[in-house]
């Protein structure tokens, strides 16, 4: 993952709403959540909700498939796995630099 994905993701969920919408779709992932359902548990209005949902996907967060007539959203977790392996790779390379550091001090 890039520097700049890993930033895109962190901006869309610095944002109270578009976490508590990333959370309400982690909580619904296996069978995913319609729009309706999610604007209704967090009583905003339906095109803000759009517009938090349009972010989280830019940022490539969520999936989104059609049944029917209606869309349902689920979080794509893979990208929050690669997310976290990123911070993880780093701070396992700075905490190994650290020891080092230490070492060689001693």
């Amino acid at each position: 993952m890039e520097t700049k994905e890993a930033a895109t993701i962190f901006t869309a969920l610095a944002q109270e709403t578009r976490l508590e919408v990333y959370k309400i779709l982690v909580e619904n992932s296996l069978e995913g959540i319609c729009p309706c359902e999610i604007a209704e548990k967090l009583k905003i209005p339906r095109n803000t909700l759009s517009f938090h949902l349009s972010l989280l996907s830019q940022a490539g967060l969520v999936h989104k498939t059609k049944q029917g007539k209606m869309y349902f959203y689920r979080p794509n977790c893979e990208k929050i796995k690669e997310t976290v392996k990123f911070l993880h790779n780093d701070c396992v390379a700075c905490h190994e630099k650290d020891t080092i550091r230490q070492e060689q001090e001693v």
